[in-house]
């Protein structure tokens, strides 16, 4: 047992497998992307918003990634977020901007059970 201690070539097969077996293990931990109800989605995002915390809101939307969760944590620098609700389908942020209030749809989608935000202006009609 000594010998395969202090054996180079243990190690050199030992560490490469140890590795691979921990970025398995950490990848099939990671947490399911999304929300499991349209509720708690509304309340994640409301709050990711307030924080103004990009890497809060990536997990939640449906498309896009860092760059479109950047952008909108952006768009809501400035402004206060008074409170998420969900209502029609998508979640209705209302937020204060210089003494205005506005709010910003976030249209939600389903997948595999788990519920995500598309992050894209809707009209409203």
């Amino acid at each position: 047992m000594h010998e395969r201690l202090t054996n180079l070539r243990f190690w050199l097969l030992v560490f490469p497998i140890g590795w691979l077996v921990m970025v398995i293990i950490s990848i099939a931990s990671w947490p399911e992307p999304g929300a499991s109800s349209p509720e708690q989605l509304t309340a994640d995002v409301t709050n990711a918003l307030r924080a103004h915390d990009f890497h809060k809101l990536e997990p939640l939307l449906a498309v896009g990634g860092e760059d479109v969760a950047k952008a909108t944590v952006e768009h809501f620098a400035t402004a206060q977020v008074d409170r998420g609700v969900y209502r029609d389908g998508a979640v209705v942020v209302e937020y204060t901007r210089d003494g205005t209030s506005g709010d910003f749809r976030l249209p939600v989608e389903e997948h595999d059970g788990r519920y995500v935000v598309n992050a894209v202006i809707i009209p409203k009609g």
